[in-house]
């Protein structure tokens, strides 16, 4: 981990980038966890969620040592507080990742055969903006280079504008799941309704905290 101190010294950003690339294993795990469910393979399941807590662990790793290697005396291009806060609203992804593994593994829960396209649709949607965000996080350095300003940074500005839209994409796939649920609410037990709720809830939290890494890094470009 002393790594971590050598990326900052050659960008700050290297570091956060070091972090996403964790929070990005995780996601890669998210599409194959509930295929796993569907296929009620609880033995492929627990595995998955096995790594997905591994790499959780690993980017808390980062992140801890990202905080205990960025003393106040290092100048850094934006603003300290910024930049822990991207980090923050990032950490909270594999956060994530890894409520919605125990989820799937710690109650054996229903899934009704008719919701696998939409379900799917939904874990890839948030997915999607995702990786819309880690691309923003990974351009960052480049846009470094010319002062956080020009084409390039009101092209990153843009790319953020769509994360916007993908998130919505991700609520209104959300609301079609809830819409799915209470439409079979009398074949579903109380205590399912309850724990598809909060899974829903999770899987949405990717697209948000995706989003709001997103929307602290625009708030970056704009005080420079």
């Amino acid at each position: 981990m002393r790594a971590i101190v050598q990326l900052f010294a050659k960008s700050p950003f290297g570091a956060l980038q070091e972090h996403m690339k964790a929070s990005g294993e995780c996601i890669d795990r998210v599409h194959a966890m509930f295929e796993a469910l569907l296929e009620g393979d609880e033995e492929k399941l627990a595995a998955i969620a096995k790594d997905v807590s591994k790499i959780e662990h690993r980017a808390d790793e980062i992140k801890n040592e990202i905080r205990d290697s960025l003393p106040r005396s290092i100048f850094l291009p934006v603003d300290r507080s910024d930049l822990l806060t991207v980090l923050s609203q990032q950490d909270s992804i594999p956060d994530t990742v890894e409520d919605i593994a125990f989820l799937l593994t710690v109650r054996k829960t229903h899934v009704p055969p008719s919701w696998r396209e939409p379900l799917l649709a939904y874990v890839d949607r948030c997915v999607e903006t995702f990786r819309a965000a880690s691309e923003v996080l990974h351009a960052l350095k480049g846009l470094l280079e010319v002062g956080l300003a020009g084409p390039e940074a009101d092209a990153l500005l843009a790319k953020i504008d769509s994360i916007g839209l993908l998130e919505w994409e991700a609520d209104k796939a959300q609301f079609e799941m809830l819409r799915l649920m209470f439409d079979m609410e009398d074949d579903l037990k109380p205590v399912d309704l309850f724990w598809w709720s909060k899974i829903f809830r999770e899987v949405g939290d990717i697209a948000n905290y995706s989003e709001k890494t997103a929307d602290r890094i625009r708030l970056m470009i704009y005080k420079k």
